[in-house]
């Protein structure tokens, strides 16, 4: 019984949204097929690309959506294939595969913010310091420590993680980041 509310809440709620976001469009004085074709370019592209992101809270989605939707409804004012081609983008960006975290565009990998740790790790792999911190992290939490095993050790991009792990990549940052700042204290890096 819990399932079936579950997914009729989940139902109700998508069918309201994509009507509220197609009023938004009218709104807008926008043509009806045009409308349909940003919407679908964007859902369709949305699920294509992967798993995509959602929030916990129902309100946060429906702005987000909305928000969204409306900046791709106002450059399709301007044009259809440029509101396509930004509808796509928006999809991907939407999917969390878009960390970038996961781009070193301008500069060498091993300038990344966490080039110390990895350096540390590689060259300290049995010192007491580091074995008796990464027991601590597993004995907190066993995904902390995927997160630290698969990022510092096994050198895996953010996306890789959060496909591994099931977890948003903003999360994997924030828990990196805490995870750094604690090693460096520890191990006096």
């Amino acid at each position: 019984m819990e399932r079936f509310k579950y997914i009729f809440g989940s139902l109700f709620f998508n069918i309201a949204e994509t009507i509220l976001i197609f009023l938004v469009g009218k709104l807008l004085s926008l043509p009806t097929n045009f409308i349909i074709i940003v919407m679908l370019t964007f859902m369709i592209s949305r699920g294509f690309f992967g798993k995509a992101l959602h929030f916990k809270a129902w309100y946060r989605c429906l702005i987000w959506s909305c928000l969204i939707l409306l900046s791709l409804f106002l450059i399709l004012k301007i044009d259809l294939k440029i509101s396509i081609l930004f509808a796509i983008f928006s999809a991907f960006i939407m999917t969390g595969k878009s960390n970038i975290n996961d781009m070193y565009l301008w500069k060498p990998k091993n300038e990344s913010k966490y080039y110390d740790i990895e350096e540390y790790i590689k060259y300290h792999e049995f010192d007491k310091e580091l074995i008796e911190f990464e027991e601590n992290i597993q004995k907190k939490d066993k995904v902390l420590f995927l997160m630290y095993k698969y990022r510092f050790k096994e050198h895996k991009t953010f996306s890789e993680i959060s496909e591994l792990l099931d977890i948003e990549t903003n999360r994997i940052t924030t828990e990196l980041d805490k995870i750094a700042f604690g090693m460096r204290i520890f191990c006096k890096i």
